[in-house]
């Protein structure tokens, strides 16, 4: 499959996942009538029982996902159950992630949905591993170097040699910077910011979020690259019925929308001298999936 296209997936297991109604929904508060299963860490609302792997670096703990969307799908969730799932990524989660994909010898990738607006289902500070498969759309950034015209605002820096998690967070640090001064937000603010990551090994993608779902289709950072799974053929024709670049446009920033100029002009510099940044993007194409299987 080639950038341009659109895959949606339609898994059930998906269906059963919990949805946290706000960012500032906790979950409740241990007391004698109010009896959790031993899986919950304090302060979080993941259930870790059955699925734990392996922890790493002594703070995060990686784990296979119950509501999965690939075989195998991984969560890599904070040891500190009282993280959430509204800040963003800081070095001990690249760290974590880097010892994670280089592990699995960059076979993965990893995607952080930051805040209830960029798609996140759980409070607990987490970041998803999924894997390259063939018969799979894979995100373009791994395929191709930009993909012109897409309906939605986004930075994706490329790095030209090998770096390390301290050079990631700051290209990261500052990707963030530019795109809330562009949206005319205080970088001190104490609000967080919504927005989408997905990370390769010579990549970095992060997509502004305004909204988690419209008209009945909701997205996640995965759905933003063209990869949409629902649980329903009901939540499919949402997503068909209002057309994906309509959707997208909407779950994101529309495209041209940051101070009324291209975004080029503003986003296009490269942060660091081993990254180049890359624009745009256009998906025409569509494929369908039923639990695996093309239709």
């Amino acid at each position: 499959m080639t950038p341009g296209t659109y895959e949606f997936a339609i898994t059930g297991a998906i269906g059963k996942k919990p949805f946290i109604k706000d960012n500032a929904d906790e979950p409740p508060v241990s007391s004698p009538s109010v009896k959790r299963s031993p899986g919950y860490v304090p302060g979080s609302d993941i259930d870790v029982s059955g699925y734990e792997i392996t922890y790493v670096n002594g703070t995060h703990l990686l784990m296979f996902n119950k509501f999965c969307m690939y075989r195998p799908h991984l969560l890599l969730l904070t040891k500190d159950g009282y993280r959430r799932q509204y800040e963003q990524l800081d070095l001990q989660d690249l760290q974590a992630v880097w010892n994670v994909l280089q592990s699995l010898n960059w076979k993965y990738f990893m995607f952080f949905n930051c805040g209830k607006d960029g798609g996140c289902s759980r409070l607990h500070k987490h970041v998803q591993v999924a894997p390259y498969l063939k018969d799979r759309l894979a995100p373009w950034p791994e395929t191709s170097k930009e993909l012109p015209n897409a309906p939605f605002e986004y930075i994706l820096r490329r790095f030209e040699s090998d770096v390390g998690p301290q050079e990631v967070l700051a290209v990261y640090e500052q990707m963030l910077a530019k795109l809330k001064s562009l949206l005319g937000l205080d970088d001190m603010s104490p609000d967080h910011f919504p927005h989408n990551v997905a990370l390769g090994k010579r990549w970095i993608i992060v997509i502004p979020r305004r909204n988690p779902g419209v008209g009945g289709a909701y997205g996640n950072t995965l759905s933003m690259l063209g990869m949409i799974s629902v649980a329903t053929d009901d939540e499919l024709k949402c997503w068909l019925s209002q057309g994906p670049r309509q959707v997208q446009s909407q779950l994101g920033v529309p495209r041209g929308a940051l101070n009324g100029v291209t975004p080029q002009a503003h986003l296009g510099c490269p942060i660091l001298s081993h990254a180049k940044g890359y624009l745009g993007g256009t998906q025409e194409g569509l494929k369908v999936q039923h639990e695996g299987v093309a239709r």
